[in-house]
């Protein structure tokens, strides 16, 4: 019998943050996943989804791929293009390549946000910083 699947147990997930206080949790590469790329980010109360040192009033797109994220714990505000929207637990949003977006964390307990999209052999090749995107008077 053959094994056609792949088990990664939560304490084997790698932090690609390298133990910031809001870890990126990445899940598709580890398990092999060669068509889908599925990520955790956990946001800290007061930070903002951005690498470690990164500016918290950049944001981000991507060239060619949509994204979802799907919040299932806590609350986030996030700017997608000139659109300032919250979202709670089971609250999920897609957006389109090249929509520029930002994720914060205004609030008191942790955030936990699953992001979904195809896997890219380069994510960061992928990526297009947005410098003063959302800046902290937004």
């Amino acid at each position: 019998m053959s094994s056609d699947y792949t088990l990664l147990r939560a304490a084997d997930v790698p932090d690609f943050t390298g133990g910031a206080p809001s870890p990126f949790l990445g899940y598709g590469r580890p398990l092999g996943a060669t068509q889908i790329a599925l990520n955790i980010r956990e946001i800290a109360p007061g930070e903002a989804h951005v690498p470690p040192g990164g500016d918290p009033a950049g944001g981000h797109s991507h060239k060619t791929i949509e994204e979802i994220y799907l919040l299932v714990e806590g609350e986030v505000t996030m700017k997608v293009g000139d659109d300032v929207v919250t979202l709670g637990p089971r609250d999920a949003i897609r957006m389109d390549a090249g929509v520029p977006r930002a994720t914060r964390n205004d609030g008191a307990v942790k955030a936990v946000l699953v992001m979904v999209s195809v896997r890219t052999e380069d994510p960061r090749a992928e990526t297009v910083a947005h410098e003063g995107f959302w800046p902290e008077s937004a």
